[in-house]
């Protein structure tokens, strides 16, 4: 059976759940456009920059389990790298498609426009092997073996690929297979997953303080019911890295909390540093999630990653996390357990709306506490959002979209735009401050042009708060160009109905969210005014420790005099 390379590889995303690539033109891609455009089964989406569209492509393949983006050759590439070095160090599967020049010029190395003009045309491969697991340049002599190599690595590993498309190549035909591209996960070794499930048994049966700790990527490997089903049989308690907050049902009886080091509530601390059978999922110990490494983790934790198991300073390799899961559940290894049953977790704070009170981020968050709902998705930007809705007693169903590792100031807001596309019915909530916002506010527009209705909260303090609370409090680097938001947002509406508030006090925050429940099928924004020197203590006391790691103690230090409300 023949096929064009254009037509195969988009037979083969669609195969994989893909129904949309975001991305820019360029004149390299232009021809793989045309192919797509004449599809009813994939569609083209366009970005107002690369950047914007990695940012979208992640938040879409969030909840679609898998997106891709279009780029044209090394000005769109590099524009686009930020966002896919994100989604690498997040674990979200992207294929990141790129239309390069003609195969003949590569071979003859031209030079080119979008190249340095050195005959160099490795140079942009070799920027993506970092931040990506597979790459590809496409032939007609190859195209077959390397589209189903490494659209098959990007659904194993969940990382990002990197596929060149040489723009004079779409239209060749190529004898394909007939065959739909299958993506099954390699069994694990039996004797290995044999061992490994009896030590751990073992282990289990003579713990007196067993408990578990949660990592990041836990719902893009698939681990997320399987690990819930084994917490509950043995009844033990576990803790969540901030990565897999509300990654299971927060209302478990089991959940104890955040660990994050010695930062941790103390009692969450215990359980987790005393523990004699601690059992991880994919534990990955970073500055902003172990109190800047602060932990004090058993030597001898049974660390479950992916596709191998630590336990202490042995590797159990060729064991799939998701066999010894199954395994471990099949086995009668319940227990009964009191270790959670006085533990803190947080709690919804009650409110009584103040009127007239000037609004304090503090008293913000626990009106959030009331607002979110169930199944709702939140997405938060790098900064005190992300702070905030750590602290939230969140209902069952939540999904959270951040990057609590990567930190890309204003990657939320297209993310936001990618995940509404993927699930576009579910009620989605952006926390955002300006100094994000201003990055890449311009996708706003993308919301209008796809009749998208998320609800926006948009902190105005002025300037970078985290840097502010880290380092030069007073200092203008951390002030930014004051904006009219509301203004902007009239401009970026294409004339299309949306809400819009400005909170300064209590009352009209709690008024502001009454009218926008009732008003649910348009954008609507919610600017919240907060004095730029409002920095909660948590957030102050993250700051401190930063700032103690950044710069030591000979660093610079403040005169500033912190305030706190």
């Amino acid at each position: 059976m023949k096929k064009t390379i254009g037509d195969f590889l988009l037979d083969r995303l669609s195969q994989i759940g893909i129904n949309t690539i975001f991305g820019v033109p360029g004149d390299y891609n232009l021809q793989f456009l045309m192919q797509a455009e004449k599809r009813k089964d994939i569609k083209f989406v366009g970005n107002r920059n690369e950047l914007n569209a990695a940012y979208t492509a992640d938040g879409y393949a969030r909840l679609n389990g898998i997106s891709a983006i279009l780029t044209t050759y090394g000005v769109g590439d590099l524009s686009a790298l930020n966002g896919v070095a994100g989604a690498y160090a997040e674990y979200v599967p992207m294929i990141c498609l790129s239309g390069a020049p003609p195969l003949h010029s590569i071979n003859q190395r031209s030079f080119l426009h979008h190249t340095t003009a050195e005959g160099n045309y490795e140079d942009v491969m070799n920027c993506y092997r970092s931040y990506t697991v597979a790459q590809a340049r496409l032939t007609p002599q190859n195209a077959v073996g390397e589209i189903d190599r490494v659209l098959k690595v990007c659904k194993r590993e969940k990382r990002p690929v990197y596929i060149q498309i040489p723009s004079d190549i779409t239209f060749f035909e190529i004898d394909i297979p007939d065959d739909k591209l299958v993506c099954s996960l390699q069994m694990s070794d039996s004797l290995q997953l044999s061992n490994l499930l009896h030590g751990i048994k073992e282990r289990l049966r003579h713990a007196e303080r067993p408990a578990m700790l949660l990592g990041n990527a836990i719902d893009r490997f698939g681990l997320r019911e399987l690990t819930q089903e084994l917490i509950e049989k043995l009844n033990i308690p576990f803790a969540t890295q901030s990565a897999a907050q509300a990654i299971l049902d927060q209302g478990l009886l089991q959940w104890v909390g955040e660990y994050n080091g010695g930062a941790s509530v103390r009692s969450v601390l215990d359980i987790i540093e005393n523990s004699d059978c601690l059992i991880g999922i994919n534990v990955k110990f970073t500055d902003s999630n172990s109190g800047y490494f602060t932990q004090n983790i058993p030597e001898n934790m049974i660390n479950i990653m992916p596709f191998s198991t630590i336990v202490g300073k042995k590797v159990f390799e060729d064991v799939c996390a998701v066999d010894l899961l199954k395994s471990l559940i099949k086995n009668d290894l319940s227990r009964q357990s009191n270790l959670f049953s006085s533990i803190h977790k947080n709690k919804k704070h009650s409110w009584t709306v103040e009127k007239g009170k000037a609004l304090i981020l503090n008293r913000f968050w626990t009106k959030m506490d009331h607002f979110i709902q169930e199944n709702d998705v939140i997405v938060t930007d790098a900064g005190t959002s992300m702070r905030g809705v750590r602290g939230l007693a969140l209902p069952a169903g939540i999904t959270i979209i951040n990057q609590p590792l990567w930190l890309s100031i204003g990657y939320s807001l297209p993310a936001l735009f990618g995940s509404l596309m993927a699930a576009p019915k579910r009620r989605q909530i952006l926390f955002i401050g300006d100094g994000s916002f201003q990055l890449t506010a311009q996708e706003v527009s993308a919301f209008f042009a796809h009749d998208l209705n998320p609800i926006i909260f948009l902190v105005n303090n002025k300037g970078y708060t985290i840097e502010r609370s880290i380092m030069g409090l007073y200092s203008s680097f951390n002030d930014i160009p004051e904006w009219n938001y509301h203004k902007l947002f009239d401009a970026l509406s294409d004339n299309k109905p949306y809400s819009y508030y400005q909170v300064r006090t209590e009352d009209e925050l709690e008024t502001s969210l009454e009218e926008l429940e009732n008003d649910t099928l348009v954008p609507r924004i919610v600017e919240i005014m907060i004095d730029p020197f409002d920095i909660p203590k948590k957030v102050q006391d993250s700051a401190d420790r930063i700032a103690s790691f950044n710069y030591g103690k000979r660093g610079l230090k403040e005169l500033d005099k912190k305030v706190h409300f």
